[in-house]
């Protein structure tokens, strides 16, 4: 399997590449071989709770505790250092919701899929196959960093290193995804657990091909979040996509505009600086978006 083209740092190139001893890896992630020891040795270092989902339900959070956490922050660090392809969204330095949404800009067509319960499935084995035959680490080094960074068999949620490591667990997958997109003369971008297909027209064959992909890595779409919009406007990541405009969600519009009157009516100090942080937060998104609209056309100009 090749690995995605990239611009200058490749995966080879990456720090975590072709580590064949734990001494080495020790050196690579900064700290001492008795520290790398005593973060395997089997103790759950872990503070775990339930957290409600906005559409109910509850997501258990695996909360690392802070000399796991550091550690785990160092490999993902490293691996965010990598050029990620084109259709990697986040977690990538430097793209956002909003580069998300603009991918698919002009399109005509638009399928939103959205993975199930996705750092659970992203399972212990993908993770050591990863390291040990992409990264081509010795089996002992895969298996200690499958040990640092994975926790009852899964990814956990909560980890620095989940997100980027849910992506390169399934690197395979995902660009037999890519390819299936690409062939049917479409668009994929990919963020975190969302997926966006978009183009002239989308092939129900195609939406077919990539459930059965994901299904054979493992992992499950949630039906009720699969969204098949032809010919309208389209919300893409809290992104409205509408022909060759981005566009702030009526709902964001309706919300500032509801914060903007509360704060007039704000009664105690600590009232008006939780609102005027909710404002300031509703407008820094606005200005994502316009930012993103004023680039594009400079750059279309030039």
């Amino acid at each position: 399997m090749k690995p995605p083209d990239a611009q200058g740092y490749a995966l080879r190139d990456c720090a975590l590449f072709n580590i064949q001893t734990r001494k080495k890896l020790a050196e690579r992630l900064l700290i001492s071989p008795s520290r790398l020891k005593r973060l395997t040795d089997g103790r759950d270092r872990y503070r775990c709770w339930a957290e409600p989902k906005k559409n109910g339900g509850f997501r258990e959070i695996e909360a690392p505790l802070d000399d796991l956490k550091s550690v785990q922050a160092r490999i993902s660090d490293l691996l965010k250092r990598v050029n990620s392809p084109e259709y990697l969204m986040a977690p990538v330095k430097g793209r956002s919701y909003v580069d998300n949404a603009a991918a698919h800009i002009g399109a005509r067509a638009f399928r939103l899929l959205d993975i199930e319960d996705f750092f659970p499935s992203c399972t212990d084995k993908r993770v050591f196959w990863f390291f040990n035959s992409v990264l081509c680490c010795s089996v002992d080094v895969a298996a200690t960093m499958t040990r640092l960074a994975t926790r009852n068999n899964h990814l956990p949620q909560g980890s620095p290193c989940s997100p980027i490591l849910a992506f390169y667990a399934y690197l395979d997958m995902w660009e037999m995804i890519n390819g299936i997109v690409e062939r049917g003369q479409c668009r994929l971008s990919v963020y975190a657990d969302d997926i966006t297909i978009s183009g002239a027209i989308i092939r129900g064959s195609d939406i077919w091909m990539i459930k059965e992909t994901l299904y054979k890595f493992g992992h499950r779409y949630n039906r009720d979040k699969e969204r098949a919009i032809i010919g309208r406007a389209a919300n893409v990541t809290g992104v409205i996509v509408k022909d060759n405009a981005l566009l702030l969600p009526n709902r964001q519009h309706k919300a500032l505009a509801q914060a903007m009157r509360k704060r007039t009516t704000a009664t105690s100090f600590k009232e008006r600086i939780a609102i005027d942080r909710q404002i300031r937060g509703r407008v820094a998104q606005a200005e994502q978006i316009t930012r993103h609209v004023e680039k594009r056309a400079k750059i279309s100009t030039e």
